[in-house]
């Protein structure tokens, strides 16, 4: 029998009493062909160790073919404190609990990798949500989807239905977002720690609701009087439901009685959409104005002195 392998009987034998096992004998195992990597994990639970691995003896031990078996005994001898195991009963053998796995450290958030991802520059009218989802994504520095991170959200001239959500298993969270009150730029920022992204959307005036009609720089109400013979020029505009101002489309006028007023002209200038008028003879009659789906009627008089209370134009 060579030495070495008598060396190791008499290790073996020595420790079958309950010796706990020093670096240098379990070096000695591991090196040896002799023993299997289970008749080895065995005599580790029995008999435990008489220190505590350092991460470089961990490497040592793997290096020198330590399985995840003998691994697992060692991590078991570890948080024991070193004691070893009683030995079980033959009439009561004491069951072996199968430790816990260590859990996996998680790779931080990366800076690069999270961000928007989807629906960035929309374009869509005040009250309405964009066409399609925005979408934030979260991932570590490996690349990979982290689930379970709270996302902070916060808008600009939008409305949020949640200001924190947490990211699904894919990294991702969807921002229900509503734009306006006023058309332009629409701004969206969502926070992960220390990392801050920002998303910019559009907001485009919303569907008419109502038309204005200005004689210069006044108001019409329902109610105004031209001077005979003269030329007047009014002024048409647009607003939505939040009284930002909407495209004029399809403008046309119409008098009730042609001989106290005329249309000169419906259109557009440099200044915008206007409607020319002619006052003639003295008298009353209505003005209709359509535009942009919308309505507006004017009770028009057309006289030299206007009646008391209504405005003259211009």
């Amino acid at each position: 029998m060579p030495a070495a392998v008598a060396c190791l009987l008499v290790l073996v034998v020595a420790l079958q009493g309950g010796e706990r096992l020093r670096k240098t004998d379990l070096v000695r195992l591991l090196s040896s062909v002799t023993l299997a990597p289970d008749e080895l994990a065995a005599l580790i639970r029995r008999n435990c160790l008489s220190f505590t691995p350092s991460g470089r003896d961990r490497a040592d031990f793997v290096a020198l073919g330590a399985g995840p078996v003998v691994l697992r005994e060692i991590d078991a001898c570890v948080r024991r404190g070193g004691a070893p195991r009683p030995a079980p009963t033959p009439a009561r053998p004491t069951p072996v609990a199968t430790p816990a796995p260590l859990p996996v450290p998680r790779s931080p958030v990366s800076g690069v990798r999270t961000g928007f991802v989807l629906g960035v520059g929309q374009h869509a009218a005040v009250g309405m949500r964009p066409t399609h989802a925005l979408l934030f994504e979260v991932r570590d520095t490996v690349g990979a989807a982290v689930g379970g991170q709270e996302v902070r959200l916060g808008a600009t001239n939008g409305h949020l239905t949640a200001t924190r959500l947490v990211t699904d298993t894919n990294g991702h969270v969807e921002v229900d977002l509503t734009l306006g009150p006023r058309v332009g730029p629409v701004q969206v920022s969502a926070t992960v720690g220390a990392i801050e992204r920002q998303a910019t959307l559009y907001a485009e005036p919303g569907p008419a609701v109502q038309l204005a009609v200005r004689c210069g720089d006044a108001m019409l109400g329902a109610r105004v009087a031209f001077a005979p013979r003269g030329v007047v020029v009014l002024r048409v505009s647009a607003q939505d439901g939040f009284a930002n101002a909407a495209p004029v489309t399809g403008l046309q006028a119409a008098p009730g009685d042609r001989g106290v007023l005329r249309i000169a002209f419906v259109g557009t200038d440099a200044s915008g959409t206007l409607v020319r008028v002619e006052p003639r003879d003295e008298g009353s009659t209505s003005l209709v104005i359509v535009a942009s789906g919308q309505r507006r009627d004017l009770s028009v008089t057309v006289a030299k002195q206007p009646p008391p209370g209504i405005a003259l134009c211009p």
